[in-house]
């Protein structure tokens, strides 16, 4: 076993460490198998025998066929990959000269360490109205290649296989058909470093190729995690209350009294008829204007207040539905300096929602 594949296998065991550690973040786990269309460009054999005549060797298409396994995580893919490609001989030239019924083929056995990521086409503000997502990646890997030869009359003149390192491009796009099953239609271009070959009669001759083959892969996928969730419907949003409208009225009562006025009746009674309706807490705040003491003002409101609420309960409003209090001169209608009589600050709000 050569030192490059060592090394290959090296690389695939580490990135695989790699995806191994990222399973406690992984959303599904999954199983591909695939199978298409292979084309191996034309090869030159370079021979390590001086004078050796230059040979070419031309290949038919041929096939692919394999299996993969891998994690999704989010838009990214992490798959390990075992697939098998042959291409027949096609023409064997030796010298410029076509060499007449030679048969054989170079094959492959590519095991592979596969990224990918998923282009989220919305993200571009692409909507294709289908379930298909395009995706790129690449991968490394150990790659055996595999050659033989043919010539009638000679039998069998090269026969040999190398494991190299091995490389390769992916470009496709997927078809979600359920959220169990996909199809994947890649493109795939494998190549390795210059792989070296021996003769089956002659072991100490050698001679080296490359290996370049472009690939149509399809895939059947199956997801064996937990298909993605369908997003749950938010649950109706109850209707915002109706705004509640603030209800005064206002009682003003003269200079220096507590005593409720004929207007300020009035106004007493429809607050009584509408908080009939209204069936809330409400608030009855006496107050005075600027003029005479602190307390004496304080203990003025309080009156004014008691009285409105009073005349409240004769109209029909329960006392316990009401909060009775007195603010004295704070909170001035009508702000004044002290000392003045201002009329709208001599009053009773009775308020409610």
């Amino acid at each position: 076993m050569s030192t490059r594949f060592t090394l290959a296998v090296g690389a695939c065991l580490a990135l695989m460490t790699v995806m191994l550690g990222a399973d406690a973040r992984a959303q599904v786990i999954y199983f591909g198998a695939e199978g298409g269309w292979s084309n191996l460009e034309d090869q030159r054999e370079k021979f390590n025998v001086a004078g050796a005549p230059k040979v070419k060797s031309r290949y038919d298409s041929g096939f692919a066929a394999g299996a993969r396994v891998g994690y999704e995580w989010g838009p990214w893919r992490f798959e390990e990959e075992d697939a098998y490609r042959s291409n027949d001989l096609d023409r064997f030239n030796v010298g410029g000269v076509n060499i007449n019924g030679a048969r054989g083929s170079r094959n492959s056995h590519a095991i592979m360490t596969n990224v990918l990521y998923d282009i989220n086409l919305a993200g571009f503000g692409w909507n294709l109205g289908l379930p298909v997502t395009p995706h790129i990646g690449g991968g490394i890997g150990a790659v055996n290649v595999q050659d033989q030869v043919s010539v009638p009359g000679l039998g069998r003149i090269l026969r040999d296989d190398d494991w190299r390192f091995g490389y390769q491009a992916i470009g496709g796009v997927r078809y979600n058909v359920t959220p169990a099953v996909a199809v994947d239609l890649d493109y795939r271009y494998l190549a390795t470093t210059e792989a070296t070959f021996r003769v089956p009669a002659n072991p100490g001759i050698k001679y080296k190729s490359g290996y370049e083959t472009h690939t149509l892969m399809a895939s059947l996928v199956y997801r064996f995690g937990p298909p993605p969730a369908a997003p749950v419907a938010a649950p109706p949003v109850a209707p915002a209350p109706a705004p509640v409208t603030r209800r005064v009225f206002l009682v003003f009562f003269d200079w220096d009294r507590d005593t409720i006025t004929p207007d300020g009746m009035r106004i007493v009674q429809q607050a009584a008829e509408a908080s009939r309706t209204a069936q809330v807490q409400i608030q009855v705040t006496g107050y005075t204007d600027a003029s005479g003491s602190a307390g004496y003002n304080q203990r003025l409101s309080e009156r004014r207040a008691n009285n409105v609420a009073n005349a409240l309960v004769r109209f029909g409003v329960p006392r316990q539905a009401m909060s009775v209090s007195g603010r004295g001169k704070n909170d001035q209608r009508v702000p004044t300096a002290d000392g003045v009589r201002e009329p709208q600050n001599r009053r009773v709000e009775i308020v409610f929602p």
